[in-house]
């Protein structure tokens, strides 16, 4: 389908304001301008509480996580959101905004991690971070009111990989259970040459230099790329993982392996919703006020929320 009128205004308007890259940019400079731009959109839904916490990592050092707890009566289901950025850039508040709505939409308890960040720790200490949120939130359920039995993880881009990665970590570590996934415009791989890199690696919002950007910030050698941690779509096995939701948009150079790590799910056995979101780009979702479809999807991922883990 063709770029959707909605997409065409927001790439418009970024091309007159002359929006230079984000690998162009001392990443400080990035870093407090998308601060700076996380405005929330109009209308924020109503919460019961949101709170700030400390977890405390194994080596004693402390990660912010905030939660957010919807109107309703507890136990609450919980859901762990790992926000995006290349694993380099973005923060608990520049998600802030879609994390309230996606609470508000899913009667779901969110955690809001603010794992470390790249170059300055780089791989693996981001999905360590993720793991030691997903296995507070499993000792600490019931004190922020939620069921240990119903935990689900989700992310989007960096996020995405992130929620995808814990699920192996889990697996593999016999850590806590968790139920459902949800992966939106995931990184699941580290080939740039997928079709989708090249047809809208330009001009569409996320580039294809600024991924390879991205991943020389996050690893520190090339081989580590290759390493199922960091390339999920590149695990041995996919067996004996949650289910899971994969969105996807249609001119996201990540697209392409966003729908493989789908198919590779499938064969592996774990059922799988995949929903590409046509005339999208990336990064789309967290954008209310300029897309209407970023509603649409919040409110999908809110109604298979329910279903899966819900009461």
């Amino acid at each position: 389908m063709p770029l959707h009128p909605q997409t065409v205004a927001f790439l418009d308007q970024m091309a007159r304001q002359n929006t230079p890259s984000l690998d162009s940019l001392p990443i400080e400079i990035t870093r407090r301008a998308l601060a700076m731009g996380a405005v929330p959109a109009p209308n924020q839904p109503v919460l019961a509480k949101i709170e700030n916490l400390n977890v405390t990592r194994p080596d004693g050092t402390e990660m912010p996580v905030r939660i957010y707890v919807p109107e309703g009566t507890k136990p609450f289901p919980v859901c762990l959101y790992f926000h995006g950025g290349g694993w380099v850039l973005n923060s608990i508040n520049t998600h802030d905004d879609l994390v309230r709505r996606l609470a508000a939409a899913a009667g779901c308890v969110f955690v809001n991690v603010e794992y470390r960040l790249a170059p300055e720790h780089p791989y693996p200490a981001a999905i360590e971070d993720a793991y030691t949120a997903l296995s507070w939130v499993h000792e600490h359920a019931t004190e922020i009111g939620c069921d240990a039995n119903r935990i689900a993880v989700s992310g989007d881009s960096a996020g995405g990989n992130l929620a995808a990665v814990v699920c192996l970590m889990s697996r593999d570590r016999s850590g806590p259970p968790i139920a459902f996934q949800v992966l939106i415009y995931p990184i699941t791989d580290c080939d740039f040459e997928r079709p989708s890199y090249h047809a809208n690696g330009e001009g569409y919002f996320l580039t294809r230099n600024e991924m390879l950007w991205f991943w020389n910030h996050y690893v520190t050698s090339p081989e580590q790329m290759l390493e199922p941690y960091a390339s999920p779509l590149r695990a041995e096995s996919l067996q004996n993982i949650p289910p899971a939701l994969i969105l996807t948009a249609e001119y996201d150079p990540l697209v392409d392996e966003g729908e493989a790590y789908a198919e590779a799910l499938r064969e592996a056995g774990v059922n799988v919703t995949l929903q590409r979101y046509e005339g999208m780009i990336h990064a789309f979702m967290k954008r209310v006020a300029q897309f209407d479809t970023a509603t649409t999807a919040i409110e999908d991922v809110a109604r298979i929320l329910r279903k899966r883990i819900g009461k």
